[in-house]
């Protein structure tokens, strides 16, 4: 038959418990057959430089019998008080044992009722039921992994929340292009005379949906990309201001369409330990999303500094807006997210949760700032700088 764990560990203690009470017991017998019997003891007597003969031979006198023959009467105690002293001091030894081994025990017991406590709860627990927790309470070991188990399940439970979301937004904003196509497409056929402007409109319309589902299916494939293997990319030393520059270039147009008075303002060092492309797609997602929700006619600033030790490059991007809320500064960077104002711009909900990742990747931080009195809307980002 097979043992468990605590019928094992109840055999341990038993064979423990036994074998101290032997030894004990062969220890005492020791001490008294060879130290306080017998010849052996008058030597010891006679051989102390402090004893003289006369008080040997009057030991010698006063033996009587005990339980194991001849027992020397030690003169500095009397007889009756020495036994009862040795007795209890035996007697004192095997309680701390028996205390000891039998707190050991009850506290090895509790850990193994804790452990299959544990083991329980653990098997009730799955994908449906993260919300479980095991709330021991205590200090101990296995008290404190208990704590730790728990907020594994919350960060498993949260991620679960956030996987389930993404699914249902990115099903949602896949769906919709779909829906605009099949709609449009239902509705042509059920023309009877159907013009060359129709056909044209269907077309641009269709066109402008598939664009749409392909951008939304790029951005998804560039996030699953930069988390699957965002930290595996080569660093190498890059300049911040070079791309930049790059990207005012190529959204010169867009800029000057919606005449944006654009200010920038460079000073301090630009280099900081990257990936170039991961770096150059961060810029892209803010530039592209600062113009594209801008105020037509008003300020675009973007600039570039360092902190006082020299130890950070700050990028800075502020823009004049009317679809961001304060509210909505906790929740831009997550994806799909739509802000609480209505506009008519359509908007992935991706850009910023790709820059966010880029920064992270970067050991780097992001941050949103809003100006309620000028409607501002503020990206910073943080970066370490090449030593």
């Amino acid at each position: 038959m097979k043992l468990t764990f605590k019928s094992k560990i109840l055999i341990w203690f038993g064979v423990i418990i036994l074998i101290s009470f032997i030894l004990y017991g062969f220890l005492i017998f020791i001490v008294y057959r060879f130290n306080l019997m017998g010849e052996r003891y008058m030597v010891a007597l006679s051989e102390h430089p402090g004893i003289d003969n006369l008080m040997i031979d009057r030991l010698k006198e006063l033996n009587v019998s005990g339980p194991f023959g001849p027992m020397p009467q030690l003169t500095v105690l009397p007889p009756g008080l020495f036994i009862r002293i040795f007795f209890t001091i035996t007697g004192g030894v095997l309680a701390i044992i028996i205390i000891s081994v039998s707190g050991g025990f009850l506290v090895l017991r509790r850990m193994l009722n804790q452990i299959n406590f544990i083991t329980r709860n653990v098997k009730e627990i799955d994908e449906k039921r993260l919300h479980l927790k095991l709330n021991l309470k205590g200090k101990d070991a296995i008290s404190n992994m208990a704590k730790v188990f728990d907020d594994m399940l919350d960060k498993i439970e949260m991620s679960f929340k956030k996987q389930k979301q993404f699914i249902q937004n990115a099903s949602h904003e896949i769906n919709t292009p779909l829906t605009i196509i099949k709609t449009k497409i239902d509705v042509l056929k059920q023309k009877r005379d159907i013009t060359k402007k129709d056909y044209k409109e269907t077309i641009e319309l269709i066109n402008d949906e598939i664009m749409r589902l392909s951008r939304i299916t790029e951005e998804l494939l560039i996030l699953s990309n930069l988390e699957e293997n965002g930290n595996k990319a080569v660093f190498v030393p890059v300049n911040i201001k070079e791309i930049l520059d790059k990207m005012l270039k190529l959204f010169e147009n867009q800029i000057d369409s919606k005449e944006l008075v654009l200010k920038t303002i460079f000073d301090g060092k630009f280099e900081v330990s990257g990936n170039k492309i991961q770096l150059e797609q961060l810029l892209f997602n803010l530039m592209d999303n600062a113009i594209k929700y801008s105020i037509p006619g008003k300020e675009l600033t973007i600039g570039l500094s360092n902190d006082k030790n020299s130890k950070l490059l700050i990028f800075n991007i502020t823009n004049t807006s009317t679809i961001i809320k304060e509210k909505d500064l906790l929740y831009i960077f997550e994806r799909f997210y739509k802000t609480s104002a209505t506009t008519d711009s359509k908007g992935f909900g991706l850009g910023l949760s790709i820059s966010k990742k880029i920064v992270e990747n970067h050991n780097g931080e992001i941050r949103a700032d809003y100006n309620k009195i000028k409607k501002e809307v503020t990206l910073k980002v943080l970066l370490p700088l090449t030593i």
